[in-house]
């Protein structure tokens, strides 16, 4: 019998994936992604008895304008549809790993200006105006919504398969850590420094929910950050990130182990 067909699609928070199973991506070998923008389609041998798997790593400026979802009407760019075509037609399931970046935008960088609301826990951090958690909430779906838009645009290519987002890694915790490993928020962290580990866990968690919901009504499911490489306050570990924003290969080893168990649970067609 043939093994059934999975696909993982993304781009710099797929990396992690491609290093542990494939190969070094800092060798060379995918720069024709950035350079052409055609992404590159290779086998992914994780160990998922009964499935084989394929990656779509892609650059996501190649995907041309985040989609737009207005008055229920969702506009999308001829660029992502072309990204999408690379998808191998015979997977049943599709994890996303696409965009991500709307996470940093809204956790990273501190701006002593800007608003805290009272979390589940009832945390708020001192001295910072308040906002409601209406208004919070209004304001994380706002820079959400190309993350929401591209993965209803994914739906709307593939009604068949099954979707899963894979949520971008939480915040991590170790902000010593973060510092050490600026990436190119290095001038940013200098002016603003970074925002306060609980706030960030804040708006993360906030986005992260109200996201899974909006992609449920969908059809899309949602898969969390492996357990094992989380902090006890919820935060990604420093020995499983790499950089300032993504997981690293021993993340990258929980997360195919969570994405062997969907497989293992996906009934038979």
């Amino acid at each position: 019998m043939n093994p059934r067909q999975f696909a993982v699609i993304g781009s710099s928070h797929l990396f992690g994936l491609i290093q542990r199973y494939v190969g070094a991506v800092d060798s060379g070998r995918y720069q024709f992604v950035w350079d052409t923008g055609v992404p590159a389609v290779e086998p992914l041998p994780l160990s998922t008895p009964g499935w084989q798997g394929h990656f779509v790593l892609y650059n996501t400026p190649a995907g041309g304008p985040p989609p737009q979802l207005k008055d229920g009407v969702l506009y999308l760019p001829p660029q992502l549809t072309g990204i999408f075509d690379h998808i191998p037609a015979e997977a049943e399931l599709i994890f996303s790993l696409m965009r991500g970046q709307e996470f940093a935008v809204a956790t990273l960088v501190d701006d002593p200006g800007q608003a805290d609301f009272i979390g589940d826990d009832g945390g708020f951090e001192a001295g910072r105006r308040w906002q409601s958690r209406e208004d919070a909430l209004a304001w994380v779906r706002e820079i959400a919504a190309p993350l929401l838009a591209t993965h209803l645009a994914l739906r709307q290519h593939r009604p068949r398969a099954r979707l899963v987002h894979v949520a971008a890694p939480p915040p991590i915790e170790d902000e010593a850590h973060i510092l050490a490993n600026a990436e190119g928020f290095a001038p940013l962290f200098a002016q603003h420094g970074v925002k306060p580990f609980a706030m960030r866990q804040r708006v993360y968690r906030l986005m992260l929910e109200a996201l899974g919901r909006e992609l449920a009504a969908h059809g899309i499911a949602s898969l969390s950050a492996p357990a094992g490489a989380l902090t006890p306050a919820g935060g990604l570990k420093a020995d499983f990130a790499r950089g300032c924003l993504h997981g690293n290969q021993r993340y990258a080893e929980l997360l195919a182990q969570q994405m062997a168990e969907v497989l293992a649970h996906v009934p038979p067609v």
